[in-house]
């Protein structure tokens, strides 16, 4: 069972991604919600607060994907299924979240604090990558989670705004350039 935070959080983040960062008030995330206005307010006294909420929200279910998936990748094509499938979560089902985490990111750019908060959770994101990277071989796995992270990024970025949209031929224009990220890496066995 979802708690009132949550609740309230996952309907900040559907708020962001049809809205953007001036459509995020207290009232509109009440709506959105269905919920008494007022309710955010009590749980989220400032914008800011529930911008960080946003924020840990985010981490909070990426590493929930992020710890599911890397059980299923015990190897370098084990790794790129799981990378393939996210990417493609991300791009459909999960479409919401990415536009949320985008506009996010856009807003960081000018607010220090909001900054600082989407470096902290992306370090533990692409920590969890390097660890993953690391556990099939490779040599600098910090390096590769960097670019493996900005490789996915530009791939389901380009996804939302060109497409494919279907998952299927997703899945087909991801899988040959997340394999040559994740098999160029030294170390990680190319079989």
């Amino acid at each position: 069972m979802t708690d009132r935070r949550t609740e309230i959080l996952d309907a900040a983040l559907h708020v962001l991604a049809e809205h953007g960062m001036r459509g995020l008030t207290h009232r509109a995330v009440d709506a959105a919600a269905g919920i008494a206005t007022g309710s955010t307010s009590y749980y989220f006294r400032s914008r800011s607060a529930l911008v960080t909420g946003c924020v840990e929200r985010l981490l909070e279910v990426d590493l929930e994907v992020e710890s599911t998936a890397t059980a299923a990748a015990d190897d370098a094509a084990g790794l790129v299924d799981v990378l393939v499938a996210v990417g493609v979560a991300l791009a459909t089902t999960e479409r919401h979240r990415t536009l949320a985490r985008y506009e996010l990111s856009l807003a960081a750019v000018r607010d220090p604090e909001l900054r600082a908060g989407m470096v902290r959770a992306g370090d533990v994101i692409r920590a969890r990558g390097a660890a993953a990277l690391g556990a099939i071989g490779a040599v600098e796995p910090g390096r590769a989670a960097e670019q493996l992270m900005a490789v996915l990024d530009g791939l389901v970025l380009t996804a939302l705004v060109r497409g494919p949209r279907e998952p299927a031929a997703l899945a087909a224009a991801l899988r040959p350039t997340l394999e040559r990220v994740v098999r160029g890496e030294p170390g990680v066995d190319r079989a």
